[in-house]
């Protein structure tokens, strides 16, 4: 059977099972938001203009979405390693394309939806791959290091994209080259990682995959709760420079980088620490991130009526933070909830929903048009401050 085979290769790699596959992950994250600090570059080099570089930027959601959900019906019959074997693949084609795009938008754009699309495949099958090898540990624990290997590709990725294209020639190229080496090294590590679960089941029908997403503790807990994810983060690093403006003597890419990066590095360095707390209370977990969102949003309230570059560290750090928490609350959520057969499939739909927040920038943007910035913020604190209130009120402290 295609589950049970063992190949030299797998033997001679000392690495658990697991971390092969959490190894695709962090390559995986870090391919798709390597763009962020290169728009700044696309715009100074090449004179893209502000609308061109943020539609490149947004068109890989436009198949991360569809791929998301494909995969995980797709994996149910087909198992979980072919899905990541065509995700590292895509995730290849996709910086080449990007690094031969640097005179022709258009494969700029294509590199984005490739690089979605292979992300989208290896999110919802990843995530239950790593629970399945997660054997080691408690409830929860597969989610947990599932979110954590993405979290850290999501933070890696800008930082170094930012750091090379700041200082290191050849910033439109380099940065490419440096993840189609990272992304080698994980499709060498993941081809042959063993399958506990090679799938030939049958394919979840979609009546019962809305029925799971329908129950009240979907509702409750993902549905209302998933969007901030990215919302909170997004905030961070794509909404208070601009915010806040210029920063005299700091190098701008370097530092769009390093924001996105402290940021989404904050959230790595948080959730190993809430393994215990999350299994047995993942509401609660929940909860508080959302309380620390509110915190966040109010941080940045404050800033926007008294602009200071201190500010922009503070935030990252509170949002990250929160980032981490909601993370981890609502995936474990999903995991202790799940039909093991439903796994990839609500995986894949509460993911989609995370990236709803990626829209809170624009959000935020047009709210703006009507009047200052900080009354959209101070919504966002608000709203924040509601959700935190309704969790700490539901009577399930341990689902």
């Amino acid at each position: 059977m295609r589950g049970s085979s063992s190949t030299a290769t797998s033997d001679e790699v000392s690495m658990a099972p697991w971390q092969r596959v959490a190894a695709a992950l962090v390559a995986a994250g870090w391919g798709a938001n390597q763009f962020a600090p290169m728009l700044l570059v696309y715009r100074a080099e090449r004179g893209l203009t502000e609308q061109m570089v943020t539609g490149i930027f947004a068109s890989y959601v436009g198949g991360l979405v569809p791929a998301l959900l494909l995969s995980a019906w797709w994996s149910q019959r087909h198992g979980k390693r072919p899905m990541l074997r065509v995700s590292t693949v895509l995730m290849l084609v996709g910086s080449i394309l990007l690094l031969m795009g640097a005179d022709a938008p258009w494969l700029l754009f294509a590199g984005r939806v490739v690089g979605g699309v292979g992300i989208g495949f290896a999110m919802g099958p990843g995530t239950a791959w790593v629970k399945e090898l997660s054997t080691d540990g408690p409830p929860g624990t597969g989610a947990r290091r599932a979110a954590l290997a993405l979290t850290a590709g999501f933070a890696l990725g800008p930082l170094v994209s930012g750091l090379l294209a700041q200082w290191l020639p050849g910033p439109l190229h380099l940065t490419y080259a440096v993840h189609l080496v990272v992304q080698t090294l994980a499709t060498a590590l993941v081809w042959n990682a063993p399958e506990v679960d090679p799938g030939d089941h049958p394919t979840p029908t979609v009546a019962r995959v809305v029925h799971t997403v329908t129950q009240p503790w979907f509702l409750r807990t993902v549905l209302l709760t998933a969007p901030w994810v990215f919302g909170c983060a997004s905030v961070s690093f794509a909404v208070m420079p601009s915010v806040i403006g210029p920063l005299p003597g700091l190098p701008r890419i370097a530092a769009a980088g390093a924001l996105a990066g402290l940021t989404l590095g904050t959230s790595v360095l948080l959730q190993p620490s809430m393994k215990r707390w999350a299994s047995a209370h993942t509401t609660r977990v929940t909860a508080v991130g959302l309380a620390v969102t509110a915190v966040g949003m109010g941080l940045a309230t404050a800033a926007a009526l008294a602009p200071a570059w201190w500010w922009l560290p503070l935030i990252a750090v509170v949002l990250g933070s929160a980032h981490g928490l909601v993370l981890v609350g609502t995936m474990t959520t999903v995991e202790l909830r799940t039909p093991a057969e439903l796994l990839a499939a609500t995986t894949a739909i509460t993911y989609c929903l995370t990236y709803i927040g990626f829209l809170s920038p624009y959000l935020i943007a047009v709210l703006s048009l009507a009047g200052p910035a900080w009354l959209a913020l101070a919504a966002g604190a608000g709203i924040a401050l509601i959700t935190t209130a309704w969790l700490a009120g539901q009577r399930h402290p341990t689902t």
